[in-house]
């Protein structure tokens, strides 16, 4: 696969990027009878990839058109999101700081590491005062409440977020290879699901919770149709498959990515993509897909993760 690489902060220099980003036919083998193609979004560019790179160019070109200079934001020890605005923020010239769920441990995540080279100031904060993160007055508790510095939430879950989504929804309508009866994508809240349902409109999405949290994330996602003014309806979810809540595997979907992989010949990461594709094989097994079916699944990056499964970080 052809190297890519986001050169500047742009709308047109996204889209360039996004229309790029390759479809790949899976083969039968994996999943009989039907017709399974994968977009890779994890090729988008080398350090800010899937749909949350959509979510968070989104806002970070709202930074600049409001001259902000510093971002803000907050994650986790091995969160995808944090890793990207780091990254960003390295590339395009913003300064970034990213606070952070507990205390400090003595050695970092491989994540954080990244995200201290790349530039970001790390703030690490108690979980308690986190759970306040979606709340005004968030930033001053925290001592962060700056002038000139843009608040972009966690996993970019704002409007401009979702727009993103919605635009990365457009973009597989108008260069998908072949016309899909449905697009697949794994969710941990409604926002993506939302988006990219919003931006595809007569192509039904499907997706797919991984984490405990199915009727709040179909909640969240009807929510944000009505912010993005859309009237597109919402495909039943494909639950049952988070393998006992969020970044936990069962070694069933270990030996499932494996398989995958070698006969694939795509990475998958753990907390993400990889159960997107267990879903789609455990209900083509359950013989709740038509025969013939022609699904579009949506690799959502997130492979800088992978090295937390080698240091065994996800849960069984």
């Amino acid at each position: 696969m052809t190297l890519r690489y986001l050169s500047e902060l742009t709308l047109p220099e996204l889209e360039r990027a996004a229309r790029e980003v390759p479809y790949q036919r899976l083969p039968d083998e994996l999943f009989p009878g039907i017709e399974v193609w994968i977009r890779r979004d994890d090729l988008l560019d080398p350090l800010i990839s899937g749909n949350k790179a959509y979510k968070l160019l989104f806002n970070l070109l709202e930074a600049r058109d409001q001259g902000a200079e510093k971002i803000i934001t907050c994650g986790g020890a091995w969160s995808n999101h944090i890793h990207a605005v780091a990254a960003a923020g390295r590339r395009f010239g913003l300064e970034t700081v990213g606070i952070i769920r507990g205390q400090r441990p003595k050695h970092l995540s491989a994540t954080l590491q990244d995200a201290e080279r790349f530039g970001m100031e790390l703030c690490f904060v108690s979980r308690d005062l986190y759970r306040k993160r979606s709340k005004s007055g968030f930033l001053s508790e925290v001592g962060l409440q700056e002038r000139g510095a843009f608040f972009v939430p966690e996993g970019g879950a704002n409007l401009k977020g979702a727009r993103g989504a919605e635009f990365l929804g457009r973009i597989i309508d108008e260069t998908a290879p072949v016309r899909f009866g449905q697009v697949w994508l794994a969710c941990g809240t409604g926002l993506t699901l939302a988006g990219v349902q919003a931006g595809l409109e007569a192509t039904g999405v499907v997706g797919v919770p991984v984490l405990k949290a199915g009727r709040s994330i179909f909640e969240q996602a009807v929510s944000w149709l009505h912010e993005l003014s859309s009237n597109a309806r919402l495909e039943r979810l494909r639950e049952g498959y988070d393998c006992g809540g969020y970044a936990r595997m069962t070694p069933e979907l270990k030996a499932f990515m494996r398989t995958f992989e070698r006969m694939a010949g795509v990475p998958l990461d753990p907390v993400y993509t990889a159960k997107l594709a267990y879903a789609l094989h455990g209900e083509l097994q359950a013989d709740k897909i038509s025969p013939g079916a022609r699904i579009l699944l949506l690799h959502s990056g997130g492979l800088q993760g992978r090295r937390g499964l080698a240091m065994g970080k996800f849960k069984k």
